[in-house]
């Protein structure tokens, strides 16, 4: 003998709660009440009131609070070390020596042995705007090909480009000469 089958009704369930129409209409009806009451209501006293609080708790602050902007204050800033006394003494020229000894400086990006390295290095660097140099040395270690820039006469501006290579993740040495 075989066990009769359950059978499976045909017809879907219907949720309880409330029609479908129901819910629509009654989200109608408060949206419409929402609107007519943001369209009666006075932005302009609102306005008016909040400015008359901002400019009472105004003339109750004495000090205004300083506004620091990155793009106005950095330009402005010398990067370069201030002259102290004893620097000044070391840096003053002797008026009786004939010599006139000048600074430069140098911004070196790199030392390489192969020249093909030195050559990708100028490559980037010119990419950022700059004007890079080969050097080629020859010591008791072997052949080095220097990358640098310069020679620059103020140290802000190798300061500059130190800053700006920085941000692109080469390494660089600010090197000052004298000139004769």
């Amino acid at each position: 003998m075989s066990k009769p089958q359950a059978r499976r009704s045909n017809q879907i369930s219907k949720p309880a709660g409330k029609p479908a129409w129901a819910v629509f209409f009654y989200g109608l009806v408060a949206g419409s009440i929402l609107t007519l009451i943001a369209q009666n209501i006075d932005y302009s006293a609102l306005l008016q009131s909040q400015e008359q609080e901002g400019t009472n708790s105004t003339k109750q602050q004495q000090k205004p609070s300083p506004k620091f902007e990155f793009y106005t204050v950095l330009p402005e800033q010398n990067l370069s070390k201030p002259a102290t006394k004893s620097d000044s003494s070391r840096q003053a020229p002797n008026p009786t020596s004939t010599e006139t000894h000048t600074n430069y400086f140098i911004v070196q990006a790199g030392s390489f042995r192969n020249e093909a390295d030195a050559d990708q290095r100028r490559a980037e660097l010119i990419l950022l705007g700059l004007d890079p140099k080969i050097d080629q040395v020859t010591n008791q270690a072997g052949s080095w090909h220097r990358v640098f820039i310069g020679p620059l006469s103020e140290r802000s501006d190798a300061e500059r480009i130190k800053a700006l290579t920085a941000s692109q993740n080469i390494e660089t040495l600010i090197l000052s000469r004298k000139s004769n």
